[in-house]
């Protein structure tokens, strides 16, 4: 009965020049360049599920060659059922002669086009299964699932901003020198000794500080900062607050 199932499924996939039979794994060839690879313990789990049933529940493609297969989907599993110790597995291929381009093709295709889970169902699916060994064949767990949450975190003020780090390296005087004149600059500041400024002016920073470098000459940008500073001493008194004697 089985036989003639097969038969008649058969004649059906012919028309697209493909056939699906119980194939001697030791005459399935695995790909030398397979893009898609599969982690230890992904693999030994689907070693061990492969054991456990006894045969493949998904079925590889390949394409004939002589009496044999050149498996194009599916490496890891026609793997897997080997080291399971299966001697044969149930295999899909197609009869149609494939140039090279239409059998990589078809093994990218295989690995590229996969749809996407929605975890909320998928997390419901897998929470109605009772047995614990029958989660580990799902070869999903809580931390991928989602159910392990990240630790809340107090916002930072500063979260809704965008906003570059920029850092200098100075020579030691010439970093007494700088918090000098930032000394200066926060004395007539109120409020937190945090300054913020906008995005759009970060443009306008380095402009400063490509129009120091080329009027002396440089290109040591800690120098260029230099040359600002000695800007920003002569015109610290211009800042509100008043005159500053230090």
């Amino acid at each position: 009965m089985a036989r003639q199932a097969l038969a008649k499924v058969n004649r059906k996939l012919s028309k697209a020049s493909l056939r699906i039979e119980i194939v001697p794994v030791e005459k399935c060839r695995l790909l030398e360049k397979n893009a898609r690879y599969m982690k230890a313990e992904q693999y030994r789990q689907l070693v061990e599920n492969i054991g456990r049933d006894g045969c493949l529940t998904s079925v590889p493609f390949g394409v004939k060659e002589g009496d044999g297969f050149l498996i194009l989907s599916g490496n890891h599993r026609v793997q897997a059922a080997r080291d399971a110790g299966l001697k044969e597995i149930p295999l899909l291929y197609t009869t149609a002669k494939l140039t090279r381009d239409q059998q990589l093709a078809i093994q990218l295709s295989h690995n590229a086009i996969v749809g996407e889970d929605d975890l909320a169902i998928l997390r419901e699916l897998y929470d109605e299964i009772g047995d614990l060994d029958y989660r580990q064949y799902s070869g999903l767990d809580d931390a991928a699932l989602g159910a392990i949450q990240a630790p809340p975190l107090d916002p930072l003020s500063e979260q809704a901003l965008e906003y570059r780090v920029v850092s200098v390296v100075f020579l030691p005087s010439e970093v007494e020198r700088a918090e000098k004149v930032f000394d200066l600059v926060m004395r007539r500041a109120d409020g937190a000794k945090v300054w913020v400024n906008r995005f759009a002016d970060y443009d306008k920073w380095l402009d400063s500080i490509t129009a120091a470098k080329e009027s002396a000459g440089v290109k040591n940008t800690a120098t260029a900062i230099g040359l600002l500073l000695d800007l920003a001493e002569r015109h610290i008194a211009e800042l509100p607050g008043g005159t500053d004697g230090d």
